[in-house]
């Protein structure tokens, strides 16, 4: 049985510097985030570098039970009003970063923790750079790079090859130039594709199947239309691209569930769940289903359909036994056989006028 491709980068069967996680308010790639988390912290050799500027850290850090190897970066939380007593992550390497828009300060707190640590690898785990990117896209991808050269530099570790960014990009969120140019930036298959080994895009598996349907929205107290079937866990669906270091490029599309009772993530290969995805025979069609009369057809009636040989015209079949040895044909023909009952009038209907 092939094992998926989600579930090696997971386990890091696969090899990958830097996985872009691309999601949409229809489906979060949060989910998928913190599984990444949990199975970079068993591995007590690796060290997980988290920086947060959408979410708190404690969200990310629910489930998991060994935080020895964590070292947070704190671009979320207020630090003169934070409790580090009664806080479940007080006794980690923590730090916090005050002002976003300064990348170069986030780097020097990176390079500083990192100098102080002795691990052989490390992950850094972004939980967004969409807040990056609408402060300035140009900057962003500068920080990416220097991050990237930070963790690969040989003085700080020596494998180098094993270290990983894996981060989420909100695609629905367009982000325009700093300059005022009109218009605004395709970061997603421009920026992103070049830069990242990974790409993962999520979709639930109703987006999946049909986008933007009527019956698949409802309206809610303020009259707002939301699909009906976002960010279930349930739902989730996912299409990577994975590009390897010989030039080769993998394309396969996941999908993948927590199972409430184990919390482990189970995945598994949309071909191997195509049924779940196919719409469901049995609902009727919404633009049929008040008619009084019936446009559907049953099995039989569609077997019935398709086994119809419809009359053919005597000239022209046999036109084709006259041709059936020839592979090729100039052209094509038109004949007609005139009728006993066809009237042709060969006088002019213009004669009685006077011109």
């Amino acid at each position: 049985m092939t094992t998926p491709l989600l579930e090696r980068l997971l386990n890091h069967k696969e090899s990958a510097n830097f996985i872009v996680i691309e999601d949409t308010i229809l489906q979060s790639g949060y989910v998928l985030l913190k599984e990444f988390i949990k199975k970079v912290a068993k591995n007590q050799n690796r060290c997980v570098l988290l920086l947060c500027f959408e979410f708190s850290p404690e969200w990310f850090l629910e489930n998991i039970n060994s935080n020895k190897n964590l070292v947070i970066f704190d671009a979320y939380s207020k630090s003169d009003s934070y409790d580090f007593e009664n806080d479940i992550i007080s006794d980690l390497n923590y730090n916090f970063i005050k002002n976003i828009k300064d990348t170069s300060e986030i780097i020097n707190i990176l390079k500083d923790t990192i100098k102080k640590l002795s691990y052989s690898s490390y992950t850094l785990i972004i939980d967004s750079i969409s807040p990056l990117l609408l402060i300035d896209t140009s900057l962003t991808f500068n920080f990416l790079k220097r991050i990237s050269s930070c963790l690969t530099l040989s003085d700080i570790n020596t494998n180098t090859n094993s270290n990983l960014i894996i981060t989420v990009y909100h695609s629905d969120i367009p982000n325009y130039p700093s300059s005022g140019i009109s218009g605004y930036l395709n970061v997603r298959n421009t920026l992103l594709h070049h830069i990242a080994s990974t790409t993962i895009i999520i979709k639930n598996t109703e987006q999946f199947r049909k986008e933007s349907t009527s019956h698949g929205y409802i309206i809610t107290e303020n009259n707002a239309i939301i699909n009906a079937y976002m960010n279930l866990p349930e739902n989730s669906i996912c299409i990577i691209e994975h590009r390897k270091k010989s030039g080769k490029v993998l394309y396969e599309t996941n999908s993948y569930h927590i199972d409430e009772s184990s919390g482990n993530m189970i995945i598994q290969l949309v071909k191997d769940v195509k049924e779940d995805l196919d719409p469901e025979s049995n609902t009727p069609d919404p633009t049929t289903a008040n008619l009084l009369f019936n446009l559907s057809l049953t099995e039989s009636q569609k077997k019935a359909k398709n086994e119809l040989v419809l009359p053919y015209v005597k000239i022209q079949d046999q036109y084709e036994e006259k041709n059936r040895e020839n592979t090729t044909t100039s052209g094509g023909n038109i004949f007609y056989e005139p009728d006993k009952n066809d009237d042709f009038d060969d006088e002019d209907p213009d004669d009685d006028l006077s011109i």
